[in-house]
């Protein structure tokens, strides 16, 4: 599987990929002194309990979480945007606002926010006693100084708030505003992506000369081993390519969003790409909560182990069939409309991505703004009524071969290969000719920039960087992103880029869903883009003596990667780890 921006399969193809060795511990008197030295194995580092479980849990003993994910992880929230980068940032830094499920934001180091009548001004009162992990105090300073450095960094989650975002200044210490080029709608669910920085800490390890002028390189370095957060954990260590541990931060701002049992310490592990390795280190309990990014044959074998659950929970995770309409045949309405009504989607959600619920157009089902839609289902009778209305048609199913119809599959992404060749077989029961090719994801970001090169088909597995259907509607149908690979259905449709423009810019919370709706029902019915599926995460876990409570409970999931695991409302027991070690 790939995640377009999101899963870490595809993502380090896709971002540029920093290469980080070295080793770093605490930098300030309140941390652990630096370390050079390697722990022997990271997953047996944490110290472990051998006493017999108590009736009432212990709070003596060091509660350790575990936690599998695909490296590499970029801390810095300037440079990451996958989701273990993500997830670190979540729980090292605090955003402005903290996100809800259904797609409202909290006050979070934000108390209250004004917004001026045309949309352009936002104003925050920040809360006052806020400390960073050095000590500091975050003011207004330092949250304007994030957005600056993001924008100038220009990576990670920059490209969110670049086309809108003009200026941050602080207008005392606990007011910042944020002066916006045009009216953005979704401006303060964006900002749980603005993670705010100590500026002061940021500054004292500039190295210079450096990307950034003044700035050297804005401590991009530093930052790749340590934080300057103000979040729940904060870094104790990273050693690339082998764990990032974190500890709690005694005097976080909110002690009350601490479960009673919360984890003491926090480590990241590599476990993707080695599910064996990963099933025994859950048999040993040696991990707590594995990875998204195991096959779904081994998840099965995973359950089978005395106390492993699997947590399964829907996020807005599509998957998209790109139809380019600007290569024949698929240019005709008529032909996209007998692929479509041709497709088995009810084997893509059985057969290839078990678990996976239906998709309806081009919104994930759990984003506000989803709206049913009509013609998505499999009826070879309609298949073929259509076909007969192509303008291509009869000659188009008399000589196939004149008409191929080529579909890309990741050579990176297996999961792609099943989906084009049942998407080849359904087109052969109504006569027309699709060659599968594999193809490596270089290649199909290459192709992708112009429309003569770019294939007829491709499949894109993608999920928004803020839960909001803005997000989607604009990265895959506005025609600025039609020379990526995000917009292989090259629609250049200046009237639908307005209609876009306008729903993003709209303020009104109800009156921007209800234009989602309708820019959602007029994409489907265009017939760009197939979306037979909107995957679940599915992630093993020691459901004995770890209670997460997005997986005993999906419907609290908040549908934005990064959140979904927030570690400090995990409780671990390790007295019940331990009957299971005892047990054998």
């Amino acid at each position: 599987m790939y995640l377009d921006m999101a899963s870490k399969t595809l993502l380090a193809l896709i971002i540029v990929i920093i290469v980080i060795a070295g080793i770093a511990g605490y930098y300030l008197a309140t941390r652990p002194a630096p370390t050079t030295t390697t722990p022997t194995t990271p997953t047996t580092t944490p110290t472990e309990t051998t006493t017999s479980p108590a009736t009432t849990p212990s709070t003596e003993v060091k509660r350790i979480l575990r936690t599998g994910w695909a490296f590499p992880t970029y801390i810095d929230p300037a440079i990451g945007r996958d989701f273990s980068s993500a997830t670190a940032h979540t729980n090292i830094y605090d955003p402005l606002v903290w996100p809800t499920r259904n797609g409202s934001v909290k006050p979070w180091v934000a108390i209250n926010w004004t917004v001026s009548d045309d949309g352009l001004v936002w104003t925050f009162k920040i809360r006052p006693g806020i400390k960073f992990h050095s000590g500091r105090e975050l003011t207004a300073e330092d949250v304007a100084f994030s957005m600056k450095r993001l924008l100038t960094i220009g990576q990670g989650y920059a490209f969110i708030f670049e086309p809108y975002v003009e200026d941050a200044v602080a207008l005392d210490k606990y007011t910042v505003q944020f002066k916006l080029k045009k009216p953005f709608g979704p401006f303060l669910i964006a900002l749980t992506r603005l993670y705010i920085v100590d500026k002061e800490e940021v500054l004292a390890h500039i190295k210079k000369p450096g990307p950034y002028g003044e700035y050297g390189d804005f401590a991009t370095e530093w930052m790749l081993y340590h934080d300057a957060g103000s979040g729940p954990y904060m870094v104790a260590e990273v050693k690339p390519e082998e764990y990032i541990r974190l500890v709690k931060f005694e005097d976080y701002w909110n002690k009350e969003a601490f479960a009673p049992y919360a984890p003491d310490e926090v480590l990241m592990l590599p476990t993707a790409g080695n599910p064996a390795k990963e099933m025994a280190m859950l048999a040993k309990r040696e991990l707590e909560i594995g990875d998204a990014w195991v096959p779904y044959e081994m998840l099965a074998e995973m359950d089978k182990i005395e106390g492993v659950d699997i947590a399964e929970y829907v996020m807005p995770y599509a998957v998209y069939i790109m139809l380019n309409t600007k290569k024949p045949p698929l240019d005709d309405i008529h032909v996209r409309k007998a692929l479509a009504y041709a497709f088995d989607y009810d084997a893509v959600i059985k057969e290839i991505f078990p678990g996976a619920i239906k998709g309806e157009g081009p919104i994930p089902k759990v984003l506000p703004g989803w709206c049913p839609v009509d013609g998505y289902e499999r009826d070879l009778d309609k298949a073929i009524e259509e076909l007969k209305k192509s303008k291509y048609y009869p000659d188009i199913v008399q000589n196939p071969d004149k008409y191929v119809i080529e579909f890309w599959w990741v050579a990176e992404v297996p999961a792609e290969e099943k989906l084009a060749l049942l998407f080849a077989k359904c087109a052969s029961e109504i006569g027309l000719k699709v060659k599968v090719v594999k193809t490596p994801w270089s290649k199909v970001v290459e192709y992708s920039a112009k429309v003569e090169t770019s294939p007829h088909i491709f499949p894109l597995m993608n999920i928004p960087a803020y839960p909001d259907a803005a997000y989607t509607l604009e990265a895959k149908y506005h025609s600025s992103s039609a020379h990526t690979y995000v917009q292989n259905e090259w629609l250049l449709n200046e009237t639908l880029d307005k209609w876009i423009e306008s729903a993003i810019s709209e303020l009104d919370p109800e009156k921007r869903l209800q234009m989602y709706c309708e820019i959602h029902r007029y994409i489907a019915s265009i017939y760009v883009t197939i979306v037979p599926a909107n995957l679940k995460l599915m992630r093993p876990y020691q459901a004995y003596y770890v209670d997460w409570p997005q997986a005993r409970d999906p419907s609290t999931v908040i549908p934005e990667i990064g959140y979904e695991m927030v570690f400090r409302e995990i409780q671990v027991f390790p007295e019940k780890r331990a009957e299971l070690l005892q047990q054998g």
